[in-house]
């Protein structure tokens, strides 16, 4: 086969690996969307509320969990030696079906976080049950802004005027950066577990969440050096140290950091296509 793009056979090929993607991740992917059920119930048999934080980071290991699992149960055969050859010699192109595999396997995290967001605001509706806010930001510092105006609400402290306002300015020097390091670390993640998910056999979340380590480890040390290569001068002398010279060293870390991850993930998804497309049974 070709490979060459059309759309109805592409349509008839989503409407296949859909089917097998519900087959085999439908249920974990609903027990994932769901997980927040667990802290309401807490809530509701010991009656107490439950800030947006804690809420935000079930839904955060929901969707890690997500990210790792879904190659290997929703399409971990297509690399066996018996059950991918039906995989193998289905009509289509190669480009086809790495569009597929990368459309479902992008999907997820990004469903589980549309759907745990979408079961929690339900949740904080009812009239009953300890979740009083909603939670109305998934970046990192943003909801940490959130979780000090509701501690402070619940403790009759004052968390707001000057520390928001200050909270506020470090979010607009860094939280942008921030927020793309952890969509470029998503989709990074996904295409290295959908890799692994073609190189092993067996073990296949496993397996690749070692490399996973090894990979995040080296890649660390890389910039760290380069890094403290770059920014070694700013420390040299403690008296001359000030917020703008920290702005300005930790917003060009962020963007050496964010052009390595990115050029790493087209990188990775360049090989994934042509593992894929060289693939033996």
């Amino acid at each position: 086969m070709n490979n060459t793009f059309n759309f109805n056979r592409f349509g008839k090929l989503l409407a296949f690996d859909g089917k097998k993607y519900l087959r085999n991740f439908g249920l974990t992917l609903a027990i994932l969307c769901g997980l927040n059920i667990v802290l309401w119930l807490l809530t509701l048999i010991f009656g107490f509320t439950m800030p947006t934080l804690p809420r935000f980071i079930v839904i955060y290991i929901a969707f890690f969990l997500g990210t790792i699992l879904v190659p290997a149960k929703a399409f971990g055969d297509i690399n066996l030696p018996r059950e991918g050859v039906g995989y193998a010699i289905l009509p289509v192109s190669t480009l086809e079906k790495y569009l597929s595999y990368v459309c479902f396997c992008l999907m997820t995290p990004i469903s589980i976080i549309l759907g745990s967001w979408a079961i929690d605001s339900l949740l904080t509706l009812l009239p009953f049950g300890g979740f009083s806010h909603y939670i109305k930001h998934f970046g990192f510092m943003q909801i940490m802004q959130d979780f000090l105006m509701e501690i402070g609400e619940l403790s009759g402290a004052d968390f707001s005027g000057e520390s928001i306002e200050q909270y506020q300015s470090i979010y607009s020097l860094f939280g942008p950066a921030y927020n793309y390091s952890i969509i470029i670390g998503m989709i990074f993640n996904v295409g290295l577990f959908m890799l692994g998910n073609l190189f092993f056999k067996t073990h296949k979340t496993g397996k690749t969440l070692a490399v996973m380590i090894g990979v995040s480890y080296v890649t660390s040390m890389i910039m760290q050096v380069v890094l403290i290569a770059n920014g070694s001068s700013l420390f040299v002398h403690a008296e001359n140290i000030d917020f703008n010279s920290i702005a300005e060293f930790t917003n060009s870390r962020f963007l050496f950091s964010s052009i390595f991850n990115t050029i790493l993930t087209i990188g990775l998804y360049i090989g994934l296509y042509f593992k894929l497309k060289t693939q033996k049974y």
